[in-house]
């Protein structure tokens, strides 16, 4: 009877981590997979670290008002692996970036790597 309860308890455990995990990872619960955009802007912050990097980036929209939109990327490991670096993306560069829009008209954007344009000289 006591292998069988600790069996429970220990099968309980693992299927609550598991669904904890799918949670932080599931692309729909952050961003909507049938929208998808644009954004051009200013870089004011980069935080490249683990889980995923982000870059918050300043947007004039179209009534001519600053927004701050949140740009995620992949893990440091993936983005090495795709030829990103710590300098790919800096504070004060003038981007354009395209992605996965966020959930309820929040300003978040699933970063495509394939997309950045450096829109400034260096």
């Amino acid at each position: 009877m006591r292998q069988v309860i600790s069996l429970l308890i220990l099968l309980s455990t693992a299927s609550l981590i598991g669904t904890v995990a799918r949670g932080h990872h599931a692309f729909s619960a952050n961003y909507d997979p049938t929208l998808t955009g644009t954004i051009e802007g200013v870089v004011i912050e980069v935080f490249w670290a683990n889980p995923h990097v982000r870059y918050f980036v300043e947007v004039v929209n179209e009534d001519g008002e600053t927004e701050m939109w949140d740009v995620e990327s992949s893990n440091i490991g993936m983005m090495t692996a795709e030829g990103w670096n710590r300098e790919t993306i800096e504070v004060g560069d003038h981007i354009r970036v395209s992605g996965g829009l966020g959930r309820d008209g929040l300003r978040r954007l699933a970063l495509d790597l394939g997309s950045l344009e450096v829109l400034n000289e260096r």
